[in-house]
Formats: C-alpha cells, structure tokens, sequence
C-alpha cells in the first residue's frame, strides 16, 4: 500500500532544504518559446520583504479557496487568499470551465446556500447588464448559453465579476493576494506548520505569511508536499483501494488529463484561421482529433455516435444529449437576447480530444511543468486550427471552418486559451481513517437511494464518476453513483494538525475523484474546510464531528441527501442537522425530507432510540419497555399512525427535550419533529 510520496523535486523543497528554488510562472507559459523563460529563481534564503500577519493563510483562489474565504469572512476571521493567477475562481473562471458540471437536482437542492447565491448572482448579471429575449425573460433558471451540459453556461469574466461581489464586503478581513503562490512551510517540528513563504510574481518578491491554520485550496495541492503530510499521486492499486476498477499495480504517472479550454464564435464569410501551431500533424494523428465519441457498449451504452459541429437538437435529459458539438458548452446563445448590442453565439471548446494525456504535471521539477504546459497548449490549438482546417462541414462544401474565431478576450489572455489550464486530479492527501472509494458511491454497490452513509458528513455530491484516460494505457471510464456525502475525516491530513484539504486534493481515490473534482462539490469542500478551521481557531482544538455539521447546517450547508430540501426552506438547518443524528425519519425509496409530511408513530420511537443513544432493533418495544410511549387499551401500538407530542411520555425520558411552547399537539409534521429534537428555529 502506498503511504506516502515525498520526492526530492527542487520547486518543492522547503526553505531549510536549499537557497534557490525555481518557481513556475503558469500566466506567462506560451505555446512557443524556450519553457526556462516562464521560469522564476527564487533565493528562498534572502530575506522576506514583507511580513504579513494572516490568521488563516487560503492558498487558492478557486472555488474551494473562495467559498472558505468567504465562511472565515462572515465568522469575523481575518485571512490571505492567496492566488498565483490574477482571476479568482479556479476551474470556473482562469481554468475556463465557465459550463457549470452540476447534479441533476442543481436547481433545488444538491448546493449550498452560498453556491446557490453565486449561481443566482450569475443570472442576475445577464438580467442587469443584457436585453434579454421575450423568452428568456421569463425564465427562472436563465442560462444564457443555452448549452446542452449544464443548466448554467456564461462567460467565464462574469464569474470572476460575481466571485469578487460576493467578497466586496469582507475585504477588511480578506487580504487577497493575486499573482501569489506559496512555494515554502516552515515547520515547528512535525505536526505543526508556522509560516509560509510566498513568492509575489508581479514584485519577484517573497512575503512571509504568519497564521495559525492553513487551508490548501490549491488546483495541485501544492501544499501537501510542502508540509510533508502523506499524499498520493496518480492510480492506486486493487491491491491498496479494494476497487474492482482499479489498476493492477500503482502508477504515479496515471493522473487524468488536463486540458486548455478556449472560447470561440462564428464570423461567417470571414477568414480568422490561426497559424499553424507547432507540432501539428503530430498531435492530429496521436490524440486523434475527431468529433466522434465512443460510448462503450459493453457498459450498455449506444457505441460510436459522430457529432455535428452546429444546429440546435432538443438535449435528452441529463446531459446526454446527442446534440451538436459548437452548443455543447456554449456560454452565450444569440436567440436568448435582443437589440443591436446582442452577442452572438459563443462556445467553449473543452472536448476530450483536446485534453493532454500524455504526461502528469503532479511532482515534476517547474521546467518540466513548464514544458509540459507548453505541450498541452500546442494541444488545444492544434484542436482549434482542425477545426477551421480539416473537420468536415455540415453543409458537405468541403472541410473546416474558417469562420471560426477565437476569442481571446473571453479568456482575457494573450493567446486565447484558458489563463490555468483546467486540472482534473491534483495530489491527495491519504486521511488516518481510510480514503472514499469506488464502493462507498457507485450505484452498483447500493441499495438505497444514497451512496454510503458518513456520519461524519460535512456536505453532499452527485456527478458521474468521470475519468478522463491519462496516457498511461488507461481507458476513460464512467460510472454513475448515488447521491453521495463528503465525510469529514477526507479533509484531515496526516500528522500536520493545522492544515485541511480543501479542495480537490481531499482523501478519495484516482477513481472517485471523478465524481469529487466538480464544480459544487469543490466549493463544499471549501466551505465545510473553513468551518472545521474557524471553530478550531476558536476552541484551541479539532472540534467535535457534531458542533462542526450543526454550524455548517445553519449556514446553509446540506449534511444528507434530500430532493426537495433547498437551503432556503425555513427548516433546512433542523432537517439536516436532525437527519445526520439519525432522528430525522428517511425514505428508503427515495430522496425526498417531506418536511410537511405526518410522522409516523414508529418513526418517533425511532427518533427516540437514536436521540437517547439506545441502540436497538425494535425501537417501538424499546419505547414501550422504558415507558417512553404507551399503547392503547387494546394493547396495540399503532405504529403506522400519525405520531402525536402526546404520544410522549416525557417524564420518563433520560434527559429533556429541547424547550418547546407547543403550539399544536399534531399530528406532528416531520419538520417540527427535527425542530423539536435540534433546538434549532423553535418558537
């Protein structure tokens, strides 16, 4: 089994270690050029020219680092985000993958209250700033691209525009550092980290960053490595994980693809043909370029289907659509506004073809990323000059496009490709207690609604699990999970007690991070990372699994999966939190809380056996046997009828209930039942 990687990579190495480190500059990378010049030299010995004093250092501004700002924000704490590009957002936004990848229950429940404020400050945008179309006016869940794989595309500046909103109002305690990147810890022995070094690219400076607990939101996990915790990189073994899909033996270099999306629109009857990239016919034959998928059959899937580059097929529900390839992930539909200033359409180009596979940016020197980076952009042009050069038309007048025009400024970079290319797996930390794999979520291994039940959840995800093939004679592969949670104890390193996961580089598997690296799941990660550390910094120690769901159920955070439990809804902090003590009465058929649903009287013998800490497998003779509930004169229990508060014998109880100034004596709905028994929203 493997424990641990720590490799000898110079860009790696803490400050005790050497005087000089080289530090990639990812902004500067072109698809052209000696790599050595995206290089920085970094003397880590000369002294700081600045010390910052952090409270928490957030290193990231991805979705993970955004959504953990802004909990430490809004719970009065001071941090340093940092960021080594000059856009916040991550994957959303510098990494160009502004088509939303969401669960299929995104629009009423599935996200956190703070991701669905994003989502709606996103449409609210277009509202403000577009003339929208009679249509689109009068829709509620607006996506402006009208795209086929997600219910939300937009254009990836918005989402920096909304991200920066959202943090206007904590700036006093968020002291965003763009052009940022942490390239040193320093250690106080083996468990505790004490600072960091940041090299500020803009400056060539290094700043010190004090804090008294740190939070890796990093698109790599760069600072796992740094810290000397145990990570993994790459695919496991069947022999380590127990996963029936995973590899025979582990390979480190079989780590997903990555790739550098760009945006394009048409200009017809125009010539905007880009030059020739390097390495042209190379990368044509070798990935091979085509707009044809293999849907494999031997998973019960329809086999080959070829794609057409334009037109508007309705989508088969939950994006699997067979719909044209220019409106997959289209971020701006031109039927959707009005006026002469309406945009016209405008894709992102983010297709597996393009993806590079062939070697890992994880644990390699910065010349070597730097190369490797140089590639994948020759990769995504490549791609792009196809399809104006060589991809048959539509309208069978012979092959390309020409009228295909890329759009640097939707990227807002020099040569049109997404600012950090979008990363898929990044290191992962290996957790004391066991990492999720294949069988805590895939569909096949469940017999409920929902994947394996953590106690210890800390949020919820639902995405396929997704594997981009690295180049190491991997296949894609995809498998559909239940809705699943996020356990707690995926976030917490090893050995280093001031440092969490919070991003894509939390406790699960080559495997089950296609399910994990998604858009909402990452920026759950974040959130419920910042909980755990805000309430650490307050209590001096790792607080209780407990206190750490009850904040985040108040803070809009789902614990349990629910269908029709939006975080809006007045009693969602009570269901959730009442749901992951095992008191809330579950569906075994569905996903549904039914909030104003009858409890039954069994249910509330339930509740009770769980509430109390009896276990057992009769809770209705349980309640009987301790006088907690009666039966009637007939001796008959009832237990499918609707539960009453008289039913209740409270003088008998252990301890107490909650205080609670009855109102109605019932039948009791399922929410007053989880407002009864957490305290939360009483009268």
């Amino acid at each position: 089994m493997i424990r641990v990687l720590l490799l000898a990579v110079p860009v790696l190495l803490p400050a005790t270690a050497q005087q000089e480190i080289a530090v990639l500059d990812v902004s500067r990378v072109r698809a052209t050029g000696d790599p050595a010049s995206f290089i920085h030299p970094v003397k880590l010995h000369q002294q700081a020219s600045d010390e910052v004093p952090c409270g928490i250092v957030v290193a990231g501004a991805g979705l993970g680092g955004v959504a953990a700002a802004l909990r430490l924000a809004e719970r009065g704490l001071h941090l340093c985000l940092t960021e080594e590009t000059d856009w916040i957002g991550g994957q959303m936004t510098a990494g160009g993958v502004s088509a939303l990848d969401e669960n299929r229950f995104i629009e009423f429940a599935g996200g956190t209250k703070s991701y669905y404020e994003m989502r709606r400050r996103i449409r609210d945008y277009y509202r403000k700033h577009y003339a929208l179309s009679e249509t689109a006016k009068i829709w509620e869940n607006l996506n402006p691209g009208s795209c086929y794989v997600s219910p939300l595309c937009f254009e990836p500046k918005v989402g920096v525009h909304v991200l920066e909103e959202m943090l206007a109002p904590h700036r006093s305690r968020v002291h965003l550092m763009l052009r940022t990147k942490i390239v040193s810890l320093k250690l106080r022995g083996e468990d505790w980290i004490e600072e960091a070094l940041a090299y500020r690219f803009d400056t060539r400076k290094l700043v010190r960053l004090k804090a008294s607990f740190f939070l890796d939101a990093t698109e790599l996990g760069d600072l796992l490595p740094l810290a000397k915790v145990p990570y993994i990189v790459g695919s496991e073994s069947k022999a380590d994980t127990g996963e029936p899909h995973a590899a025979e033996s582990p390979n480190p270099a079989c780590v997903q693809s990555f790739t550098y999306p760009f945006a394009l629109d048409v200009r017809w009857n125009e010539n905007h043909r880009i030059e020739k990239p390097p390495q042209y016919e190379y990368f044509r034959d070798h990935q091979p370029f085509s707009l044809k998928i293999t849907y494999p059959v031997e998973y019960g899937w329809r086999g080959p289907f070829q794609y057409k580059m334009f037109g508007e097929d309705p989508p088969i529900p939950n994006n699997m659509s067979p719909g044209p390839f220019f409106s997959w992930r289209r971020l701006l539909a031109r039927k959707n506004f009005h006026g002469p200033d309406a945009p016209q359409d405008l894709a992102l180009i983010n297709w597996p073809r393009q993806d590079y596979h062939d070697e890992s940016l994880l644990d390699r020197t910065a010349l070597e990323q730097a190369r490797i980076l140089q590639q994948a952009k020759r990769v995504s042009l490549a791609f792009l000059y196809w399809l104006q050069t060589e991809l048959e038309r539509d309208d069978g007048r012979g092959r390309g496009y020409p009228e295909l025009r890329l759009r640097a400024d939707v990227m807002d970079t020099p040569d049109g490709l997404s600012k950090h290319p979008y990363i898929r797996e990044s290191r992962r930390l290996i957790p004391a207690r066991g990492r999720v794999v294949e069988q805590d979520i895939v569909a096949e291994y469940q017999n409920g609604p929902r994947a394996r039940w953590f106690d210890d959840s800390v949020g919820v995800g639902f995405y396929m699990v997704d594997i981009h093939p690295c180049g190491a004679n991997e296949r894609g592969r995809m498998m559909m999970p239940k809705p699943f949670q996020i356990p707690l104890q995926a976030l917490i390193p090893q050995r280093v007690r001031n440092l969490l996961a919070a991003g894509k580089n939390l406790g699960v598997t080559h495997l089950t991070n296609g399910a994990f690296r998604l858009h909402p799941v990452e920026w759950n990660v974040g959130e419920a990372a910042a909980t755990i550390a805000a309430l650490r910094k307050s209590n001096g120690a790792l607080p209780a699994v407990t206190e750490v769901q009850k904040e985040l159920a108040l803070a809009g955070v789902p614990l349990v999966w629910f269908d029709d439990l939006h975080p809006s809804h007045p009693d969602f902090a009570a269901i959730q939190f009442a749901a992951i003590q095992s008191w809330y009465p579950l569906n075994r058929e569905d996903l549904h809380a039914s909030a104003e649903s009858p409890v039954t009287r069994r249910e509330a013998a339930h509740a009770l056996s769980r509430f109390f800490g009896v276990p057992t497998t009769d809770p209705v003779q349980l309640a009987l046997v301790r006088g907690w509930m009666a039966s009637d004169h007939r001796n008959w229990f009832h237990g499918d009828l609707p539960f009453y508060w008289t039913d209740w014998r409270e003088d008998k109880f252990p301890r107490p209930l909650p205080p609670w100034k009855m109102t109605r004596t019932g039948p009791v709905r399922r929410a007053e039942l989880a407002r009864r028994l957490t305290g939360l929203g009483l009268p």
